[in-house]
């Protein structure tokens, strides 16, 4: 069986870039992440503001999934600036890290991503182009850590925290694009459902951070050193409960049929597997199944609620 080619700074860009992605920022997931959440938050915003009305995909959808998609690349670019030292000790092998692609290029990428967003929100109208701005504004504040790094580096849970509510303005943004109105616009519930997009993802930024303790590397900060093998696993079970209370108190609003709270609870159970496994067998494998187990759960728990808005008011081609 021939091997792959080694990569190297000399190899063409676009096998570089490619290498990048796939190890940094996959497009196939991302782009699954991106039309399940797009989905949810779209059909939630259109059917409190228009109540009775099908849903429906139309050309404003497309130019806020691509806005959104720029906005995380740029996130992950902003990401690999700050903690490019820091990786470099411990993950010298990383296509960044190894010089295969550069921290210049990705901010001439991130660059063109920012553009793009700018383009993209300004063509869909004044709101959209706030809402997008304000969730920008907050991201170079995440930059540059709140002028605050050391503080936050010392405080791991609240460098956590403070770098998720980047979620909720970028619910708000989808609010805009889906809408046309401006962001403080959005109705009481859809800010109920903003929050369940920061608690699905503070559940996964959680799991992916889940390590079996012969797996634990000295200098980096996981949940598993600062809250104990297990206690990390206990604070993805209790936000998940969270999440799957304020969905629920959202699906009772909307009147959504039975079977939308029953779904809620069977992904619940499923996640439950992996949290046991890794409880009852606590290993590499089963550490690593924590995280694949929040990644399915951030997409279910989007679909579900699409599905259910789709069964309960219908689809317009």
């Amino acid at each position: 069986m021939a091997t792959a080619p080694v990569l190297t700074r000399e190899s063409p860009f676009a096998r570089r870039l490619s290498a990048y992605l796939a190890e940094r920022f996959p497009l196939a997931s991302h782009g699954l992440l991106i039309a399940a959440y797009y989905s949810s938050n779209q059909f939630l915003a259109r059917t409190l503001t228009e109540p009775g009305r099908p849903m429906h995909y139309d050309w404003t959808t497309l130019l806020g999934a691509l806005t959104l998609l720029c906005f995380f690349f740029h996130l992950r670019v902003f990401d690999e600036h700050k903690d490019y030292a820091e990786d470099l000790v411990h993950y010298p092998r990383r296509v960044l890290q190894s010089g295969v692609v550069t921290l210049r290029h990705l901010k001439l990428l991130g660059g063109l991503a920012i553009a793009a967003e700018m383009a993209l929100s300004a063509l869909r109208g004044p709101a959209a182009f706030v809402a997008w701005l304000a969730a920008f504004l907050f991201s170079v504040l995440m930059l540059k850590e709140f002028f605050v790094p050391g503080w936050l580096k010392r405080h791991f849970l609240v460098y956590a925290v403070s770098h998720l509510l980047v979620m909720p303005l970028l619910a708000l943004m989808v609010f805009s694009f889906a809408t046309g109105r401006w962001p403080w616009e959005a109705p009481f519930w859809f800010g109920v459902y903003a929050w369940v997009g920061f608690f699905v993802t503070f559940n996964w930024e959680v799991s992916r951070k889940i390590r079996a303790p012969e797996d634990e590397i000295e200098g980096v900060e996981t949940y598993t050193r600062v809250f104990g093998t297990y206690g990390a696993a206990y604070i993805v079970l209790l936000i998940r409960v969270i999440d799957t209370a304020l969905v629920a108190l959202v699906g009772w609003h909307l009147g959504l049929p039975p079977w939308f709270y029953g779904a809620l609870v069977a992904l619940f159970l499923v996640c439950l597997v992996g949290f046991f496994q890794y409880r009852l067998n606590t290993h590499r494998k089963t550490a690593k199944r924590m995280e694949i187990y929040a990644g399915m759960y951030v997409i279910a728990f989007d679909v579900i609620l699409a599905v259910a808005i789709v069964a309960r008011y219908g689809v317009r081609v």
